[in-house]
């Protein structure tokens, strides 16, 4: 390993200065070169000046220095160089008060030797979390997140005691700023593993201190059998499999609809949005005629999602697609009936492309979040081949969308309404959006038909009006 690492160091301009400094590369860099990882950062622990040691290798790399905090510098450059003063008197002491074991490693640059005093390695190899000290948690209480994070991302275990000491201290949670614990929740959804994140994140407590709403889906509700918590935690199950396994499943014939999901964060924004779909379920629910209903628990859902979302320094785009998901998550159920029009479809995928304007559409990720909403709920008599009926009309009107997108403008336009004497208002597009849908099912296919049929959707608004 040893030899692993000089060989990496070597290829850049600051090893030789490293040499002849008290100086160790620490922490990720080490834990990512025993795993094989992309490295974007080399962490640097040094016990000479920090800022010399950072306007040394600022002058040798042409990089920007950044000034972290009080014991941490960066400098900028094609590859960020983080580098930090001791936590003690000795590398030792350092590495003993680091978050946990498996970035307690450090790489001696002078004598060119591994010290891995907290036997990170051993627990790499055994794919086992483990704080590096007791009060870990206490003095860092991000860490909690963090120990999730690492979990997911490479799949380990928690040590007994690592994951005891989390449940007595996931309270501290609450003293962490939004900011923090948001880049830890992105990065943990966004891993192979959100499922496991999400479980973990219950079991410890931690969610309900970061999520209070999260609460009430434990209570259970009259004329219920599942409660709502237990039905998230499934649909989110069910998310993981086929988001992992999409090239295998139904939907295999439509990955080209699934770009958006190409960016880990966009991933990480779906599964918030499945967490969060039935979060107002408790305040809506009612029980009426033998039937058990929760009207509106769409609408109230998008309205507290954001709330939780500006708490914790969630994004204008996170929040706006995210609450959009929760508020059109019904959508594809109400659709899956058979009697289902391509004039509604159409409909849905307007609105929901209205999400995300000028990126990769959401209407596909947002129909696989539907499936496994109702893989995880008692399914009616044709069980989810409604949900795979919307995607095969929706691939149809899209290729019909593409294959148009080079024609002439569209059959009619605001200006054929204003010539009737229609002044300009929202009416306007609720006229051009139902000649639109009679295009799709073909049931006029030139401007002389279009305009035929125009007079008499006004003289309907109209009326309506």
């Amino acid at each position: 390993m040893e030899q692993k690492i000089e060989l990496y160091l070597k290829q850049f301009p600051i090893y030789e200065l490293l040499k002849e400094t008290n100086s160790f590369i620490v922490g990720g860099t080490i834990r990512s070169l025993i795993l094989n990882e992309e490295i974007l950062d080399i962490d640097i622990l040094t016990f000479d000046d920090i800022n010399v040691i950072a306007k040394q290798i600022a002058k040798i790399t042409s990089g920007t220095i950044v000034k972290l905090d009080e014991n941490t510098i960066r400098v900028a450059s094609d590859i960020n160089y983080d580098i930090s003063t001791p936590r003690g008197n000795n590398i030792f002491e350092d590495l003993s008060k680091r978050d946990f074991t498996i970035n307690s490693i450090a790489y001696d640059i002078r004598n060119k030797i591994i010290l891995d005093p907290m036997y990170g390695k051993n627990d790499i190899s055994g794919k086992i979390i483990r704080i590096s000290y007791l009060d870990a948690f206490k003095d860092d209480p991000l860490r909690l997140l963090r120990a999730i994070r690492f979990s997911a991302i490479y799949d380990f275990d928690f040590e007994m005691n690592t994951y005891n000491q989390m449940i007595k201290d996931a309270y501290l949670i609450k003293n962490v700023s939004g900011e923090r614990i948001h880049y830890e929740l992105i990065k943990m959804f966004s891993s192979n593993n959100p499922y496991k994140a999400l479980k973990t994140l219950i079991d410890t407590n931690i969610g309900f201190y970061l999520f209070p709403e999260l609460s009430d889906l434990k209570k259970p509700l009259p004329f219920l059998e599942q409660n709502i918590l237990e039905h998230t935690l499934k649909v989110v199950e069910f998310l993981d499999f086929y988001l992992k396994y999409l090239d295998k499943s139904p939907f295999h014939y439509y990955l080209h609809r699934f770009k958006v999901l190409e960016k880990p964060e966009n991933r990480a924004i779906l599964v918030i949005a499945a967490i969060f779909h039935d979060i107002a379920k408790p305040k809506t629910h009612s029980y009426e005629n033998g039937e058990v209903h929760f009207y509106g628990h769409d609408v109230e859902g998008a309205k507290i999602f954001k709330e939780i979302a500006k708490r914790l320094s969630f994004s204008r785009r996170e929040i706006k697609i995210i609450s959009n998901l929760i508020l059109n998550h019904m959508h594809p159920h109400y659709l899956s009936s058979p009697e289902t029009t391509k004039k509604a479809i159409n409909r849905f995928l307007n609105r929901v492309e209205d999400i995300s304007k000028g990126e990769e559409g959401w209407t596909f990720p947002l129909i696989l979040i539907a499936f496994c909403d109702a893989l995880a709920t008692k399914l009616s008599h044709y069980g989810v081949s409604g949900h795979l009926k919307i995607a095969r009309i929706l691939e149809d009107i899209l290729q019909e969308k593409e294959a148009n997108q080079n024609k002439p403008p569209r059959l009619v336009t605001g200006y054929d309404i204003m010539e009737r004497g229609i002044s300009p208002s929202p009416i306007y597009k609720k006229i051009l959006q139902e000649i639109e849908d009679l295009v799709v099912e073909g049931v006029i296919k030139t401007r002389e038909q279009a305009l035929s049929v125009l007079d008499e959707i006004i003289k309907k608004y109209k009326e309506q009006s």
